[in-house]
């Protein structure tokens, strides 16, 4: 069974310790400046075989980082369809994959990132998609920081790269604030290997859905980082699909509510939501609890149009993508079996009112489109083996683009339409629960946690956790004068935490129709116990 990092590089081994070489900000704002180096003449043809042979083996080269230097780092090719049809169709700008730390343990840039991602725009003529839905993402929920570098090979300027963040250990601390725990890539390798699964219940590639309990039936659909969190995977899916009911002991829900309502809002369909059901991971905490994390957007908004018979969806069917698309497909289960629970279908829903109005129904998005555009015009102008035209960067805003099979859907052309159909559906426009004067009192090694309510007639629920590491527990608030409530049905209503088990809290309300949380990003904003 494949793990990650279980294929040895191909060229050296760990050869010696280093102290962490200091570099610029990576990620930060402007261009940024990669140039490689490799001692091979025809490099992009040893490439080429190192990706055939084995998709992790890595040539021996040398990188300049924002003009520092990073010896003995690993060079490969990266990426399915981006470096294959690429290539099939003979242009020379692949997406390209550095890892710093190839052979000296501990060279990374000074935030600690050891691997550069560099992606070449494929099936995204404005170059904004992957970046611009990450800046999106980031607000809801944690997510790959991501930007734009130029890059040059052996002398060769290669043009302008989508430059994002690796999920990894350094993310999972970051985001975490630890390195433990396990970490699941849900993407297939290798489609050919998916589709001839033998001796196992037909998959649904990395949709979770349950076929038996053989890890080996799973194998092609997930890359897990050690054997040991294969058992964790398996718990997961057999809970979700077999008894969904107890699903908040093996899954973080309102980060995958929020994950869901990403890929809706953006059209993201080349993800869980859609018919290849991929491009997301799972990390798995020291409880064994997973967390979804959202992951390669190149082709959000509309990018990927193809539906569950893979023929391409029309321009309207993507603006009038449905808020409940797929809640009745068995085969996406982290979206019918979580969406038919009736709470957490309100806050999926809160959740894509909440993006809608801050990044659509404001012009938000576009303008962040706008302003990445002007700032990155002067390199695409320069890049003369982007795979666009320079007059198809300039109108892809506003334009359909034909890119081989695909016809390329306008950002704007999708998202102005989307926004106003978005903004006026009835599934976004139920009355919600009104949640305020959110607070807490002290009272020994207890903490009563109040909130003002209306309309959150099917219940309330204080969330809470010690760490960040973890995902939120709750339990039910109550009016009752009890349990550290005051008084009786006056609207106010109490939870009694553990103190030492409560650092942070969020409060969540169901209606007859609509669903609330406060804050209203609830989770990835909360309130902190002092």
């Amino acid at each position: 069974m494949r793990t990650i990092g279980s294929i040895l590089p191909t060229l050296l081994f760990l050869l010696s310790v280093l102290s962490p070489i200091q570099a610029q900000e990576f990620y930060g704002s402007g261009i940024q400046e990669i140039i490689i180096e490799l001692p091979y003449q025809q490099w992009d043809v040893k490439l080429d075989s190192l990706k055939k042979v084995d998709t992790e083996a890595r040539a021996l080269g040398t990188a300049w980082v924002n003009g520092v230097r990073f010896d003995s780092v690993g060079v490969r090719y990266k990426g399915n369809s981006s470096y294959f049809r690429t290539r099939n169709e003979t242009f020379k700008k692949l997406p390209i994959n550095v890892k710093l730390d190839f052979t000296k343990q501990g060279q990374q840039l000074k935030t600690g990132h050891n691997t550069l991602k560099l992606s070449n725009a494929f099936l995204d003529p404005s170059f904004v998609r992957e970046p611009l839905a990450y800046e999106m993402a980031r607000k809801y929920m944690p997510a790959p920081l991501c930007n734009f570098t130029r890059l040059t090979i052996n002398g060769t300027f290669y043009g302008l790269y989508v430059n994002s963040e690796s999920i990894d250990l350094n993310f999972i601390k970051e985001h975490f604030g630890t390195n433990a725990g396990n970490i699941v890539k849900c993407d297939p390798d290798n489609w050919k290997r998916v589709r001839s699964q033998t001796g196992c219940p037909k998959g649904e590639n990395a949709s979770l859905a349950y076929l038996n309990d053989n890890p080996g039936c799973y194998d092609a659909f997930y890359e897990v980082d050690k054997p040991s969190t294969w058992k964790l995977l398996l718990n997961l899916i057999r809970v979700l699909n077999k008894t969904p009911e107890k699903i908040e002991s093996v899954l973080d829900v309102d980060q995958t509510l929020w994950m869901l309502a990403l890929n809706n809002a953006m059209v993201n369909l080349d993800s869980y939501n859609g018919s290849l059901s991929h491009n997301y991971y799972l990390w798995f905490d020291t409880t064994g609890v997973a967390h979804p994390l959202i992951w390669d957007l190149n082709m959000a908004f509309g990018g990927w149009r193809r539906n569950f018979s893979f023929e391409e969806m029309k321009d309207d069917e993507l603006i009038q993508y449905q808020p409940l698309a797929e809640i009745e497909n068995i085969k996406r289960p982290l979206i019918s079996k979580l969406l038919r629970n009736s709470f957490y279908r309100k806050i999926y829903l809160a959740h894509l009112r909440t993006i809608t109005n801050e990044w659509l129904a404001n012009g938000q998005l576009m303008n962040r489109a706008q302003v990445m555009t002007k700032e990155i015009e002067p390199w695409v102008k320069k890049d003369v083996l982007k795979l666009y035209p320079l007059t198809d960067f300039q109108q892809a805003l506003d334009k359909t683009m034909k890119s081989g099979p695909d016809n390329v859907i306008g950002l704007r052309q999708l998202m102005a339409k989307r926004s106003e159909w978005l903004a006026k559906h009835p599934l976004l426009n139920k009355i919600q629960p009104t949640i305020k004067d959110v607070k807490y009192t002290k009272n020994g090694d207890k903490i009563n946690v109040s909130a003002a309510l209306v309309n959150a007639t099917k219940g309330s629920w204080v969330y809470y956790r010690k760490d960040k590491m973890f995902a939120f527990g709750r339990i039910p608030m109550h009016d009752d004068g009890a349990n550290g409530d005051i008084t009786a049905g006056d609207g106010v209503f109490t939870a009694q935490l553990d103190g030492n088990a409560a650092k942070h809290y969020y409060i969540a309300a169901e209606g007859d129709e609509g669903g609330s949380t406060f804050p209203e990003r609830a989770s990835f904003e909360f309130l902190t116990v002092q």
